[in-house]
C-alpha cells in the first residue's frame, strides 16, 4: 500500500472539488490514501505558536473551517486523514500542546523551518546563507529537530534534512545520531519525502545515510510528496518508496486519531 501523508490544500474556504483533485492525482499514481496537513500558521487559533516576528495576517482561517471540512470529506468516503503541520518553536511547547489537544487530528507533523527567527529554507532569505557558518547551522538545526522530536508533540518528523534545500553542505558529514536516538526512543515516525526532488538540492528527504540509520534503529516511516497543488499529490512516491526499500523498510505507517498502524509497503 502506498500512502501520501503530506498534502496541503492551501485554500480557504475549502471546496470538496478541490480536495477531490488531489485524491484523483494521488490515485493515478497508485496512492490509496492521503493525509492532508495544513500549516498551523494559517489558523487564527495558532497565532501564539509562531516566532514573534511572524506576520500575523497569515493566520486567516479558523481551525474549525478546516477540521469540519475534512471530517465531512471523510464522511463522504474520500480516502483522507486529518493532519496538521506545526512548526517547532523552542519555548512554545506548552502552547502547542494545548492547541493540539483541542482538535481531532489523525496525525501531527512536526517541522523546523526557523533557526533564531531565520527562515533558512525560504527562498526570500536564501541570501543570508552567505554570512553563515554552514557547519554551525547544521549543528543547530540537528539539535533543534532532535528537541522537537523529544517534545512529544508530534507523530511524524517532516522533511528531516530540509536544511540541505539549497545545496549547502557541512565541511564533514553531519552527525545525525542524536536525532536517530530521539526518533527511536520516542517512537516518532520519520517522513521520507519526495519534495526535495523538486527543490534546488534535487534530492529526497532524508539522505540515504540517515534513512539507513533510522531503519537500523527501528524508526518507523511515512511517505510524502509535500504537495501544494493537485498535480503534485503522490508525485515521487514510487521513488521514495524505492529509497525506503533500499534502506531495508518493508512497512510504512498510517494514522487514525493519533494511533499508528504499520502496513506493508507495496
Amino acid at each position: 500500500m502506498l500512502i501520501d501523508y503530506h498534502v496541503h490544500l492551501e485554500r480557504g474556504p475549502y471546496e470538496l472539488e478541490w480536495l477531490e483533485q488531489f485524491v484523483q492525482a494521488a490515485r493515478n499514481r497508485g496512492v490509496k490514501e492521503i493525509g492532508v496537513v495544513e500549516h498551523a500558521y494559517r489558523f487564527q487559533e495558532a497565532a501564539d505558536l509562531l516566532p514573534e516576528d511572524w506576520p500575523a495576517d497569515r493566520a486567516e482561517l479558523p481551525v474549525a473551517s478546516y477540521v469540519d471540512f475534512m471530517l465531512m470529506a471523510r464522511g463522504k468516503g474520500l480516502p483522507v486523514r486529518l493532519g496538521i503541520e506545526v512548526d517547532f518553536v523552542p519555548g512554545r511547547e506548552e502552547a502547542t500542546a494545548a492547541f493540539l489537544r483541542q482538535y481531532p487530528f489523525d496525525f501531527v507533523l512536526g517541522a523546523v523551518h526557523y533557526l533564531d527567527g531565520w527562515g533558512f529554507d525560504n527562498p526570500l532569505f536564501e541570501g543570508e546563507w552567505a554570512a553563515k557558518d554552514v557547519d554551525e547551522v547544521y549543528r543547530q538545526y540537528i539539535d533543534t529537530v532532535a528537541r522537537a522530536v523529544r517534545s512529544g508533540l508530534f507523530d511524524v518528523l517532516a522533511h528531516p534534512d530540509v536544511i540541505k534545500i539549497f545545496g549547502h553542505r557541512p565541511s564533514r558529514p553531519a552527525d545525525w545520531s542524536g536525532l536517530v536516538r530521539a526518533l527511536a526512543q520516542t517512537g516518532t515516525a520519520l517522513e521520507v519525502s519526495s519534495a526535495g526532488l523538486r527543490k534546488p538540492v534535487r534530492e529526497a528527504y532524508p539522505e540515504r545515510g540517515l534513512l539507513k540509520a533510522c531503519f537500523a534503529a527501528g524508526v518507523p516511516i511515512t511517505l510524502a510528496s509535500d504537495a501544494h497543488e493537485p498535480e503534485e499529490a503522490g508525485q515521487g512516491i514510487e521513488e521514495v518508496a524505492f529509497l525506503a526499500k533500499e534502506a531495508g523498510y518493508r512497512k510504512i505507517t498510517r494514522f487514525f486519531a493519533r494511533r499508528a498502524e504499520e502496513v506493508p509497503m507495496t
